[in-house]
């Protein structure tokens, strides 16, 4: 499956609906031929990842099972052919590699017996339980120390940091001085040497 673009956003619809307001009525489908899918709860993290819970319902068996649904998003307002927003739809059966879909959403989703969609339900709470942890722990003064060195210019490694909020803005000062930016900090593995005061 390929990408699906669309001129019609940044033309009629910004500033009506956000994109995350656009995507839920995309991804609803209402077509009298085919199964009902209804948007039950949904979140989008950045512009770039969508999260749903979809209610499909059989119109001929009346069967209904809720499912997830990642929606990998592009937003490029100046894109030069006038395509501002893209989307790629993948379901939870499909082992989609985006695991930050909110709890609330999770909780909504029906058992199921596909090993693809067990597996990405778990890594999400995984990531969550991760992210929760690292929020906790990175706090202004703390000291952090990463399982694995990690690699900057040059090739010097360095491990251990004191964590250093600069507004919204996680830094990490290592043991040398140096000012550090390591993107995806909460989700490697780490030990709180020092609590924040």
């Amino acid at each position: 499956m390929g990408w699906t673009t669309t001129s019609e956003y940044d033309r009629f619809f910004k500033g009506l609906f956000t994109i995350k307001e656009y995507l839920d009525r995309e991804m609803a489908s209402d077509h009298p031929d085919h199964p009902r899918f209804e948007i039950l709860d949904s979140s989008l993290h950045g512009n770039s990842e969508y999260y749903a819970a979809v209610r499909r319902t059989d119109r001929k068996t009346g069967d209904v099972v809720v499912f997830g649904m990642v929606v990998l998003v592009s937003y490029k307002p100046k894109d030069p052919d006038g395509h501002t927003l893209g989307w790629k739809e993948v379901t939870e059966c499909m082992g989609p590699y985006c695991f930050k879909c909110p709890e609330r959403i999770l909780a909504l989703l029906d058992e199921t017996d596909n090993d693809h969609a067990l597996e990405w339900r778990q890594k999400c709470r995984e990531q969550r339980s991760v992210a929760s942890t690292s929020r906790a722990a990175f706090q202004n003064g703390a000291v952090v120390r990463f399982k694995n060195p990690l690699r900057f210019a040059h090739d010097v490694e360095r491990q251990q940091f004191t964590v250093e909020k600069h507004g919204r803005k996680l830094r990490f000062r290592a043991e040398d001085g140096v000012l550090c930016r390591i993107p995806k900090a909460a989700t490697m593995a780490f030990e709180v040497v020092q609590r924040a005061a």
